[in-house]
């Protein structure tokens, strides 16, 4: 059975919501408890600032005004998102909030097999933070750094094995495969838990900066131990800048094409050390020299050697991987920049054997998708978890 990452608090109580999807709804007997993630550790100050908590949920910053995170975190927020980003370490001792303005769930989206691979959502901040050093958005022929056995590290806000909530923290692990449009990650007693959910994945290219892929989505058991499955930001792009009007990628097209412009620099190098403070904005850490990730970095003719930026072993003159006109893999149905292309291999670490407590998915006995979450605020009714289901605002303006 698998089950969303949901928003949660920690407590002994434990609190199931089983979605039916033919329309049916109800409750059902809870399930164990879930084991928490094992095998992270908390980051120190400045640590991933760009990793947000998101009213018991994860987030991230890839544009000074723009949060990403995921859909289902819609309808653990009210069914309209949440009022704010939190910045900071500790989500009960926040270094700063921003109000957000409103939030978009992906259209259409609803917790059942057929949409899973659109598990995003985005909000737009009241304000623009542009002290915090942005880590971008994985784009073009970088996808192709997505393959089995490639380092990446998963951030969040949720339950640890020291069943710690609200506190971030990271773990390293690895890309297992892909899962349709999602891909699959971690397992082995590194991976995401309850209060991740649209939380970041990040990756880092050849030249030493740091790229943000994924977002949170659900696991393929019900322990934190194993697998996570992620929601592709890449294949979102286009909706996303669609419907902000904002540019949130530097340095490619919204369909991957590689076309820089003069915010296509300075990417953090070392985020994960937090080498200053929030007084400072994070802002005094070791950035990147102009990316040449997919071609010639911004402000070099066609054709020049270029000066800084890492060889991804790829083709730098179209931004894209031979027999991959677009560098996107894992594209989302219609949304998709590019083909999805046949699942890799598990690993051993996929779907058979991996996954994350509080996750959601298909039963294949009953289809039903049920979610598991911990609180330690008082159980909302029945009513207020299963009608956002049905009737859900696609967006929120702040009053």
């Amino acid at each position: 059975m698998q089950r969303f990452i949901v928003p949660t608090r920690v407590s002994t109580l434990v609190l199931t919501m089983t979605i039916s999807v033919v329309a049916q709804a109800g409750l059902t007997d809870p399930p164990a408890p879930p084991e928490p993630i094992w095998g992270g550790t908390a980051v120190p100050e400045c640590g991933w600032p760009t990793t947000v908590f998101m009213d018991g949920c994860t987030g991230t910053l890839v544009h000074p005004e723009v949060v990403v995170f995921a859909s289902h975190c819609m309808f653990f927020a009210g069914g309209n998102g949440p009022n704010v980003a939190t910045f900071g370490e500790n989500s009960d001792s926040p270094e700063r909030t921003v109000a957000i303005d409103s939030c978009t769930m992906f259209p259409g989206w609803v917790p059942d097999e057929t949409s899973f691979g659109n598990d995003v959502a985005f909000c737009v901040l009241s304000e623009p933070v542009v002290d915090v050093p942005i880590v971008p958005i994985l784009m073009g022929c970088e996808t192709e750094m997505l393959v089995p056995g490639a380092p990446i590290t998963l951030v969040g806000y949720g339950v640890t094995d020291q069943n710690m909530f609200g506190i971030k923290h990271e773990v390293t692990t690895e890309v297992n495969g892909f899962e349709g449009p999602e891909i699959s990650v971690g397992g082995n007693g590194t991976s995401s838990c309850n209060g991740d959910s649209g939380g970041p994945a990040y990756i880092q290219l050849p030249d030493g900066s740091w790229r943000v892929f994924g977002v949170t989505s659900r696991g393929t058991t019900g322990s934190c131990a194993t697998a996570s499955i992620y929601g592709l930001i890449h294949s979102h792009t286009q909706w996303i800048e669609g419907e902000t009007g904002i540019d949130i990628t530097p340095c490619h097209d919204a369909d991957g094409t590689w076309n820089p412009d003069d915010g296509c620099t300075e990417f953090p190098l070392t985020p994960a050390i937090g080498e200053s403070t929030w007084e400072q904005g994070c802002a005094l850490a070791q950035l990147s020299d102009p990316s040449a990730s997919c071609g010639e970095p911004f402000g070099e003719p066609a054709g020049s050697s270029g000066s800084s930026g890492g060889d991804t072993g790829l083709d730098e003159s179209t931004g894209a991987a031979p027999d991959d006109t677009t560098g996107f893999p894992g594209g989302t149905g219609g949304d998709s920049t590019g083909a999805v292309p046949p699942p890799a291999t598990d690993d051993g670490n996929t779907s058979d054997t991996g996954g994350t407590a509080g996750d959601a998915g298909q039963d294949d006995d009953d289809n039903v998708i049920t979610c598991s979450c911990r609180t330690d605020a008082p159980a909302p009714a029945a009513a207020w978890l299963l009608l956002p289901l049905l009737a859900l605002r696609r967006r929120r303006r702040a009053s």
